[in-house]
């Protein structure tokens, strides 16, 4: 599919021819949900953690006899039953790590760019870097190509566009190699340097 190739202020300068391989196929809905599910589970931490009676701190001693004192018969203080004894079937820590085949990690990427691209989406933007380290500089882009959200995907990110992308609520820049389904569909908007296209392109097509 050919689309338009924006300079930073906006304005058109030619075209460019992107492989329908990547931006023109058939998205497949339980896929892309899938891939989004181990990704964010892949996110969790999954450290809390309770601690059983056989882990508090406290004796073992029976807290009193079993008869005779009129009271309900109980064991020892690291009981469940009593504050600061164990928890019964408390949360353990644990891992949620999920390791999806790669063929269907790139099929859901491929699905999802297709989808924005089809929508008009996805912009080709040369010489896409933010020199001078200014949030402004990037709000004045933003405000050009008329994007409220976007996820810019360039070659490699210099100290200075990191810096001015910082504190830009709604914008994330990574390198083709990082983008991920997640990212795509949370900023529903892709601005991607001229010169990663083919890197982009090369890490999704074998």
């Amino acid at each position: 599919m050919e689309t338009k190739i924006f300079n930073m202020n906006g304005t058109e300068n030619g075209s460019i021819t992107l492989n329908d391989e990547i931006f023109a196929v058939v998205a497949h809905p339980q896929n892309i949900n899938d891939i989004v599910k181990s990704q964010l589970n892949n996110e969790r931490l999954g450290t809390v953690n309770t601690l059983t009676r056989s882990e508090v701190n406290g004796n073992v001693k029976k807290m009193f006899k079993q008869k005779g004192t009129g009271r309900a018969r109980q064991g020892d203080i690291k009981s469940p039953l009593h504050i600061g004894g164990g928890i019964a079937f408390g949360p353990k820590s644990k891992t949620y790590d999920q390791r999806p085949p790669k063929k269907a990690v790139d099929k859901a990427i491929k699905g999802v760019l297709s989808i924005l691209a089809k929508e008009g989406d996805v912009r080709v933007i040369e010489g896409l870097d933010f020199a001078s380290g200014k949030t402004k500089d990037v709000s004045k882009f933003m405000e050009a190509l008329k994007l409220d959200k976007a996820l810019l995907v360039v070659p490699a990110i210099s100290e200075s566009t990191k810096r001015a992308v910082a504190n830009y609520k709604g914008v994330k820049v990574v390198t083709p190699l990082n983008v991920n389904v997640v990212d795509l569909l949370k900023y529903g908007k892709v601005a991607i340097n001229v010169e990663a296209v083919k890197p982009l392109q090369e890490a999704l097509v074998k």
